[in-house]
């Protein structure tokens, strides 16, 4: 089936609506996750460390929020046991603590 010009319009002009609608909704959604109190991942401070979880003691990097809470757990990428990505048990570490 060949698109004439008029059905050509017509898809144009509801993806171009599409846009507009998922365009206009970012500011709530941003407003609304500034405002639920979740620590701003931007603001972290990344700390060496390494990992206790195993034997191999794979060396990486800790985020932290402002209030001193563990956010996240990452491979350091110099490590050769790691190679810049932990294991499951490793990233599981952030729920020990």
């Amino acid at each position: 089936m060949k698109p004439n010009r008029r059905e050509f319009i017509k898809i144009s002009g509801l993806g171009l609506g599409g846009l507009a609608l998922a365009g206009a909704g970012t500011k709530w959604a941003q407003a609304s996750i500034l405002d639920s109190g979740i620590p701003d991942p931007l603001k972290a401070t990344r700390t060496p460390t390494y990992c206790e979880v195993c034997f191999w003691k794979c060396a990486g990097w800790a985020y932290t929020h402002e209030d001193g809470s563990l956010w996240k757990l990452e491979g350091h990428a110099d490590d050769p046991h790691c190679n810049g990505r932990l294991c499951p048990r490793g990233t599981g570490g952030v729920g020990m603590y």
